[in-house]
């Protein structure tokens, strides 16, 4: 990892199991530091809520009413993102969820070499897969979050969790 590379984190939270994006965010790495910089947006999906979904991040479709679909953000998303490499926890999940966004928006989608997986990184250092446990076992705090999960809390955890287990230049 060079101290000038640029690396987008990214998380999404659903309402369907790999697909429908309700809330979308993308934490910019700069080298071995987190920039203050993040994409963060809520969406409204076209569909219903699966009651496991909700049960991860309790985000209603109440919730959601107000906010736009994913083809109006996903011009910012793709600014914000630009041509850097993506990280991902368990980056199928992200990766296919894009896709099928990006497919209903009719955009290109990102190309799969693009990602970085931090699961796989922390299963290759002996780590849970799950990102808190793997985060809590290699010393980042976890004890400010609330049980269910958000895209920007996660997209953080799991931009700590890179840098934690990346190989910096020697």
């Amino acid at each position: 990892m060079n101290p000038e590379d640029r690396y987008v984190v990214i998380d999404v939270e659903t309402a369907q199991s790999y697909d429908h994006i309700i809330e979308i965010a993308a934490v910019e790495v700069l080298g071995r530091t987190i920039s203050p910089r993040t994409f963060v947006r809520r969406v409204k999906p076209r569909s219903a809520m699966s009651p496991f979904c909700y049960a991860v991040h309790g985000i209603s479709l109440a919730d959601l009413e107000e906010e736009p679909y994913f083809e109006h953000v996903v011009h910012d998303l793709i600014d914000f993102v630009g041509s850097d490499t993506i990280i991902a926890h368990n980056y199928a999940y992200e990766y296919n969820t894009l896709r099928r966004e990006f497919e209903r928006a009719d955009q290109p989608t990102y190309a799969r070499d693009r990602f970085l997986c931090t699961m796989a990184l922390a299963k290759r250092s002996g780590l849970p897969g799950k990102l808190r446990q793997a985060c809590r076992q290699v010393g980042i705090g976890i004890a400010h979050l609330r049980a269910e999960h958000d895209a920007l809390n996660d997209a953080l955890l799991a931009a700590h969790l890179f840098l934690k287990l990346s190989p910096t230049e020697q």
